[in-house]
């Protein structure tokens, strides 16, 4: 009987312990993290026909409020992307930036507790997997990507084009 109690008593220790040890961990994340976006377009059909619209994606980060959060961007498709203080329960909040292109790599310090990240697709029914990392440090700059896509056959023009070169004056010194 109390060899039961010694294991019962050992055994709910050990369940107390896991308990505070799980209740004190930290919930740092280990950085860098990195995400696959995917964004592009839709297609809705209607009696009207089919309707093309431009889907944005969106990421919620949690961060440190005063704590600067390193981010890159690489895009197959040219986008803009916003930086969001998040504020409330809703969409948005306070914009803290807004940038556009294929490879981006930035740096924003939260006044809130979670970022909100809004990619969107700058052209029109084009679309793709964003690569998107975030971290505490530094992250070094990133070529573009190259795009992958057919050749494109073009027909050289007979047209003649005149370049005129504007080379700015400088002034001469007075006597």
């Amino acid at each position: 009987m109390l060899g039961m109690k010694t294991q019962l008593i050992a055994g709910l220790s050990a369940l107390a312990l896991a308990f505070l040890v799980n209740g004190c961990a930290t919930t740092t994340p280990t950085y860098p993290i990195t995400y696959q976006i995917p964004i592009g377009v839709s297609q809705v059909s209607n009696a009207y026909g089919v309707q093309n619209l431009t889907v944005n994606a969106t990421k919620d980060i949690p961060v440190q409020p005063g704590v600067t959060l390193f981010y890159q961007v690489v895009s197959p498709v040219n986008l803009t992307f916003y930086v969001f203080d998040k504020t409330g329960p809703g969409p948005g909040g306070t914009l803290l930036g807004q940038l556009q292109g294929t490879a981006v790599t930035s740096q924003v310090v939260p006044q809130s507790s979670t970022l909100e990240f809004v990619f969107s697709a700058a052209q029109m029914n084009t679309g793709g997997t964003v690569q998107f990392t975030v971290s505490d440090r530094p992250i070094a700059g990133v070529a573009a990507p190259v795009m992958m896509s057919p050749p494109v056959t073009t027909q050289q023009s007979t047209t003649t084009q005149t370049t005129t070169t504007v080379t700015p004056a400088v002034p001469s010194p007075m006597p």
